[in-house]
C-alpha cells in the first residue's frame, strides 16, 4: 500500500466515533433518550452503508460545498424518516449535530482543507531522507536517521 493512498482519519477519531461520542453526551445531558441515540446511529450507519455502495467520488471532481453536504445528508435522512429508521425529531437532531461538525462533517463556517499541505510536505521530506541514506552510520552501527527528527518535529 502506498501511504498516499492511505485515507486521512480525521481529528478526534471517525466521523461514527465522533457520532457516538456526541450522541452519548447528549444522553449524559438528558437531551435525548437511549432509544433516540440507538435509532440515530442505526440510521447513520444504513447512511454509511449507502455511501459506501456507491463508491468513492471521481479522481479529481470538486469537492461538495457545506450548503450541498448538509442537503445531501438531509435527503439521506428524509430516507430514513420515510423507512421508519427515524422519527422526523430525530433527523432534525442529526441535522442540527452535522451542521455543528458534532458527526463528522464540515466545520462550521467552511469545509475542511484539501488532503495534502503539511501532511503532503511531511510524507514527501521522509521518503527524499529514506531514498537519499543508509540506515547505519560509518561503523556499521544502525544510526538514527533525520528522518525520526522529521517525525518527531512534526506537528498537526
Amino acid at each position: 500500500m502506498q501511504i498516499g493512498s492511505m485515507p486521512m482519519m480525521p481529528p478526534g477519531g471517525s466521523p461514527r466515533d465522533q457520532a457516538v461520542n456526541s450522541l452519548s453526551a447528549q444522553v449524559e445531558a438528558g437531551e435525548i433518550s437511549a432509544d433516540d441515540q440507538d435509532a440515530m446511529l442505526e440510521a447513520l450507519d444504513a447512511i454509511h452503508a449507502e455511501r459506501m455502495e456507491s463508491g468513492p467520488p471521481e479522481q479529481g471532481s470538486t469537492p461538495p460545498t457545506q450548503e450541498e453536504m448538509q442537503a445531501n445528508f438531509d435527503s439521506m435522512l428524509s430516507e430514513q424518516v420515510e423507512a421508519g429508521t427515524l422519527d422526523q425529531e430525530q433527523a432534525d437532531k442529526l441535522a442540527e449535530l452535522f451542521e455543528e461538525g458534532e458527526l463528522g462533517g464540515p466545520p462550521p463556517g467552511g469545509q475542511r482543507p484539501p488532503p495534502g499541505g503539511e501532511t503532503e510536505d511531511l510524507m514527501s521530506a521522509i521518503l527524499s531522507q529514506l531514498q537519499s541514506g543508509s540506515a547505519y552510520d560509518g561503523s556499521g552501527e544502525q544510526s538514527v536517521s533525520s528522518v525520526a527528527s522529521l517525525l518527531a518535529d512534526y506537528t498537526a
